[in-house]
């Protein structure tokens, strides 16, 4: 298969070919701008699971290019997800109520030294920071005949925050404002919501009790008894950590714009 180009002026930077450029590629300068679109490892990880849960979109982010070589960018994530069922019954369970909310956002800011200034190939060197929070709440709560009662609320939020380094390239795709790219590098990732906090109260016989309890959200140990004692277990009190620092893969697009 053959492509021909013709020679063009009219691409997004305002820099004028020469000999020593070849006529493909529509490279940013100083003042364009770029939505950076990027499927991870993990995500794809995620994807092809069979147990997949929704955890939002893809990273999606604007670039600046403040200068020919340096570039800015930024980007938010926000994902939330709520399921409830609620309904009155004829047996000895007659009022049920169930609700599952779960919301994350992370707002993300970096920069991006490059090196190559050719319209074909873009290498450069980026760091990436993050910060935001994790949220769920949890509600059951069930009435019976009689006027007996069992209602059990948990709720767990906290802050996340990490940072990313990476090497990058983009290949720019004929003279279109259009980019294909690979990142690789690490990240280093702190998670804030590791426990559920239960608040619960019951009522069976005119007799009441009510009590606090928490369960742990971390369930990737290597140890496969530590995941079992924690998940089935009610603590009464509990300290859970999360720590990450993993290797990362991107494939990356970006449109740029002036």
């Amino acid at each position: 298969i053959g492509i021909t180009t013709s020679v063009s002026f009219s691409q997004i930077s305002d820099r004028e070919n020469d000999e020593s450029t070849y006529l493909l590629g529509a490279r940013p300068e100083a003042g364009n701008f770029g939505f950076f679109f990027g499927l991870s490892t993990s995500d794809i990880s995620e994807l092809s699971d069979s147990e997949w849960l929704e955890t939002g979109i893809p990273l999606i982010n604007l670039k600046y290019y403040w200068t020919n070589k340096l570039v800015l960018k930024g980007g938010v994530q926000v994902w939330k997800k709520r399921r409830s069922i609620e309904g009155e019954l004829d047996g000895f369970i007659n009022k049920y109520k169930h609700i599952e909310t779960d919301a994350r956002w992370s707002l993300s800011l970096g920069a991006e030294k490059h090196f190559d200034v050719s319209n074909i190939f873009d290498s450069y060197l980026g760091l990436n920071a993050n910060v935001g929070y994790e949220r769920s709440v949890r509600t059951h709560n069930e009435s019976y005949q009689g006027g007996d009662y069992r209602n059990n609320e948990g709720s767990n939020f906290g802050f996340t925050y990490g940072l990313e380094t990476i090497i990058g390239t983009n290949f720019f795709i004929a003279d279109l404002p259009l980019a294909i790219g690979f990142e690789a590098g690490f990240s280093a990732k702190n998670y804030g919501a590791n426990k559920y906090k239960y608040e619960w109260d019951e009522s069976f016989d005119n007799i009441s009790n009510s009590g606090t309890y928490y369960t742990s959200l971390v369930d990737d140990f290597e140890e496969a008894s530590v995941n079992d004692f924690s998940a089935n277990n009610q603590f009464t009190k509990l300290k859970a950590r999360r720590f990450d620092i993993m290797p990362i893969g991107r494939i990356t697009f970006t449109y740029y714009i002036k």
